[in-house]
């Protein structure tokens, strides 16, 4: 997999998602279901800088990211084409304003997107806007 570095133009959750908004009647498994589901339909290609190609990331991002209100979590859960890997963005929000981690919810969340996967899930080093907002992204290699 490459540097971080590379990755900048890749998501990062944030306050407001391009995706939906789950209420109290869906539970994280639920929400994490739908999200591998639809990342496993596509990937992000990070050399999509216009056009058709960028239309497709942004359509992929919608169906790829999601809001929980009862966990106030935003996640992006997505395959990345040219980093070969999976990749998961997660932060806590709520009113348009980031919220502190929530380490056990963070836990939760990482378990239900990356299954038993999930003692091999390396945090990715951030970018500085990302970690200062309090966002922070995982990245699992898929196999060869």
């Amino acid at each position: 997999m490459r540097s971080w570095d590379t990755m900048i133009k890749i998501p990062v959750a944030g306050p407001v998602t391009e995706g939906r908004c789950f209420d109290t009647d869906w539970s994280i498994a639920n929400v994490a279901r739908l999200l591998r589901a639809n990342a496993g339909r596509g990937a992000w290609r990070a050399t999509a800088a216009g056009g058709s190609a960028a239309s497709v990331n942004q359509y992929y991002l919608r169906t790829a990211s999601a809001h929980h209100l009862p966990t106030a979590a935003t996640v992006i859960f997505m395959r990345l084409q040219e980093q070969n890997c999976w990749y998961a963005s997660l932060c806590f929000s709520a009113d348009g304003a980031y919220l502190p981690w929530k380490p056990e919810v963070a836990e939760l969340w990482l378990w239900a997107l990356f299954g038993e996967d999930r003692p091999q899930v390396r945090e990715a080093r951030a970018t500085a806007a990302a970690a200062a907002a309090g966002a922070r992204q995982f990245t699992l290699a898929m196999p060869a």
